[in-house]
């Protein structure tokens, strides 16, 4: 590449962050014309704010085909509407669900994130399905970056704009402090919608060779990987027994911490030294500090909204209650050490089961990601059968997601870490259940 191809380029990310970002400092301006309707005598509040979310998303999205033109991409004035009516539906339903939740200051911080986030990556999918026809070689381009990108953007941004509105009001006047606020929205959504555009034009699809976790001949195998995945998994769906039939807590762990932490790690120690498959097959394997990190904050944030909202939808529905549960540990040592040492054990062992072993035993039959996705949750679901039908929906659906993160980046370290840190904020309540809950 040559100097002024470089210095075209540098231009060329320069101006798509200049333009993403004043657009969106236009868009909170024009929104703040909402603060109008709000005066308006016998003018509905909640009229008033979706309009003001709509008027925010509708410049904002005429602000993105603006930084995409930018980017040498060529999309037409009947296009960039489209994307512009396609943000303000967005901001409208993203703004929509706050009206029925009620709560502190962080509650309602943290349910705007999550609320914004989640429309946030509904049009995100729009806007990447509309730009991506329109990309040279576009079957060699990754969306899935600048989804995520621009999903954690919108969902920070309006998180933290409410948050330094509330808390700069006490000693700033409130008409300055929402023009602070709305400064840092546009500063976020600008900088990270620019960033997720030149991620859309750059990013190439990984290579599909890391899907093939068995080789040479994968039927040569499936007899052995099918027995060592039985040994892997069968002590898991057993363990739940101890729930329902065991009281003494040193029972219960000694039990647990032989059937489904040392038993598991034995039979893959044995796999890996006659060399059948190695770790990074399992899915253990080096990963740049980004992704991890990424991956990491995706998994603890999606795994949190299931959980603490899904048992609510389903509270009453017909099937079993909860069956059995851990006795109290009554020694305040062990007690911590299982928090500690015994989750991250927990998060360790069922994700190299569920996740690693599971996926490189499917995909011996299957390159279809939906199909591997479907047979991991309900699998992982069913090893909390103890628990109820709801926790089995629940445990299923979290098993998802975190596939679905694993099939992403083959690799397994943030997802351990991500599932031992939901269970430590579920076993501890170090953060209140209640802050995650809409309903």
């Amino acid at each position: 590449m040559t100097g002024k191809e470089k210095d075209f380029k540098h231009f060329r990310k320069h101006s798509i962050f200049y333009r993403t970002i004043l657009g969106w400092t236009f868009a909170a301006l024009t929104g703040m014309l909402g603060f109008f309707f709000h005066r308006l005598p016998d003018f509905s509040r909640i009229l008033a704010a979706q309009l003001t979310f709509g008027i925010i998303g509708l410049v904002g999205g005429l602000s993105y085909a603006w930084g995409i033109r930018a980017a040498d991409v060529p999309i037409s004035c009947k296009h960039g509407i489209f994307l512009a009516l396609i943000w303000s539906v967005c901001f409208v339903l993203g703004g929509t669900p706050l009206f029925l939740t009620s709560g502190t200051t962080i509650k309602i911080a943290v349910l705007t994130f999550y609320s914004f986030a989640l429309a946030g990556a509904a049009g995100a999918i729009a806007t990447t399905r509309l730009v991506k026809p329109l990309l040279t070689d576009p079957e060699a381009r990754d969306t899935i970056p600048a989804v995520v990108i621009l999903s954690f953007s919108i969902g920070l941004a309006v998180m933290a704009s409410n948050l330094t509105g509330e808390l700069l009001q006490p000693i700033l006047h409130p008409a300055v402090a929402w023009v602070i606020a709305l400064a840092a929205m546009s500063l976020i959504i600008g900088g990270g919608g620019a960033y997720a555009i030149i991620r859309l034009g750059q990013t190439v699809v990984p290579n599909s060779r890391d899907d093939v976790c068995f080789s040479p001949s994968a039927s040569d195998k499936t007899p052995v990987s099918l027995i060592v995945l039985i040994l892997l998994t069968v002590p898991f769906y057993l363990n739940d027994f101890a729930d329902i039939y065991i009281r003494d807590w040193r029972v219960w762990l000694t039990i647990d911490y032989i059937a489904v932490k040392l038993f598991p790690c034995l039979v893959v120690f044995a796999w890996l030294h006659q060399k059948k498959m190695n770790l990074s097959e399992l899915g253990f394997r080096r990963q740049d500090i980004a992704s991890f990190f990424t991956i990491l904050l995706i998994g603890v944030l999606a795994a949190l909204f299931i959980e603490q909202n899904g048992y609510l939808v389903l509270t009453g529905m017909p099937g079993y209650q909860h069956l059995g549960r851990m006795p109290v540990i009554t020694n305040s040592a062990w007690h911590w050490f299982d928090l500690t040492l015994g989750l991250m054990m927990v998060g360790l062992c069922e994700e190299m089961v569920f996740r690693g072993y599971l996926s490189a035993f499917l995909s011996q039959f299957t390159k279809s990601a939906t199909v591997i996705i479907a047979v991991s949750a309900v699998a992982f679901g069913l090893i909390h059968w103890s628990g109820g039908l709801e926790k089995v929906i629940v445990t299923a659906a979290i098993g998802a997601i975190f596939m679905a993160l694993y099939l992403r980046t083959k690799a397994l370290p943030a997802i351990a870490i991500a599932h031992a840190v939901l269970n430590f904020i579920n076993a501890t309540e170090i953060i209140s259940p209640s802050i995650f809950r809409f309903l």
